[in-house]
């Protein structure tokens, strides 16, 4: 056999290894992916019950609607950060503004150290207060109800 057959016969299975690599790489990636989403859906299957609302009275300077209803979760942490269960991207709410938490059939509210205060029927929530559905909580400037 002649030098060029050889040297063309080696060429080509180097060609189809590096594509038979490639495809392999392809495969991996593409079930890894497919893992990845299935797990992603079966986390959002897991996330925490609704176990009330906020509902937006008074959206101050805010674009917030009237009317816009917020899931709170058993914990819920309110603020400008995006750790945050609620996020409201406004300048005049804190990182981390509010906290509430559903405890044996009670909501609490709490300011979590913010500038400009956390209040629950106009009575500042320094410190924890128990909360019932109707009572308004006022974080900054918005105004909200407390639903079931």
């Amino acid at each position: 056999m002649p030098l060029d057959v050889f040297l063309l016969i080696l060429r080509i299975l180097l060609l189809i290894l590096l594509y038979l690599f490639l495809m392999q790489v392809v495969l991996t990636i593409s079930r890894d992916l497919r893992r990845t989403a299935a797990l992603g859906s079966e986390m959002n299957v897991r996330t925490p019950p609704v176990v009330g609302h906020l509902v937006v009275v008074d959206s101050g300077p805010s674009n917030l609607l009237p009317g816009t209803r917020f899931d709170l979760m058993p914990q819920t942490t309110i603020g400008r950060g995006p750790t945050n269960t609620i996020q409201l991207p406004y300048p005049f709410i804190s990182a981390e503004h509010t906290r509430l938490w559903y405890r044996n059939g009670v909501w609490y509210v709490q300011d979590a150290g913010s500038v400009n205060g956390t209040f629950l029927n106009s009575k500042p929530a320094r410190e924890p207060l128990p909360a019932r559905p109707g009572d308004l909580i006022q974080i900054g400037p918005v105004s909200f109800k407390l639903t079931p």
